[in-house]
């Protein structure tokens, strides 16, 4: 059977202090320092061990969250006891996709900074509010070209 080694690369790129070398020594007991020659089981503790260590801690994950819900909170969503509704705005296709628990620190990350350029922009209902601005101005413009022509004659 044929070995995919893209996972191990992709996490031994997440840690650039960790030696490949070093670290196979560490799993095969100081037997080999090449993959090829690692025993599926070695292979699979050590996969296992690195996919612990790069996990991301419940304090980040809760960092994150936490300043997910203070943009949500800034843009009128009532974030208190309010689970459905954070969960239904989150998972609109154009927000997250996916209920706001299931969201990776990643995911969370993007959110964070989508929720922000929204708040740039005006907020949830920027464009309902520059459409009433429109209209209230063109009616204040017909107003005063109402009263100007009853001034006049």
């Amino acid at each position: 059977m044929r070995r995919d080694y893209k996972l191990f690369y992709a996490i031994l790129k997440q840690r650039p202090s960790i030696d490949k070398d070093d670290l196979v020594l560490q799993f095969t007991d100081g037997r080999t320092n090449h993959l090829t020659q690692m025993t599926d089981a070695e292979y699979g503790r050590m996969l296992a061990a690195l996919e612990i260590s790069t996990a991301p801690s419940q304090q980040e994950i809760k960092r994150w969250r936490s300043s997910a819900l203070l943009r949500i909170g800034r843009l009128g969503i009532n974030t208190i006891d309010n689970w459905d509704g954070i969960n239904a705005f989150v998972s609109s296709d154009k927000i997250a996709g996916k209920p706001f628990y299931d969201l990776t620190v990643s995911e969370l990350q993007q959110l964070v900074r989508k929720l922000e350029a929204i708040e740039r922009k005006g907020g949830l209902h920027a464009r309902e509010r520059k459409i009433e601005k429109v209209e209230v101005s063109a009616a204040l413009q017909a107003l005063s070209w109402a009263y100007r022509s009853n001034i006049s004659s």
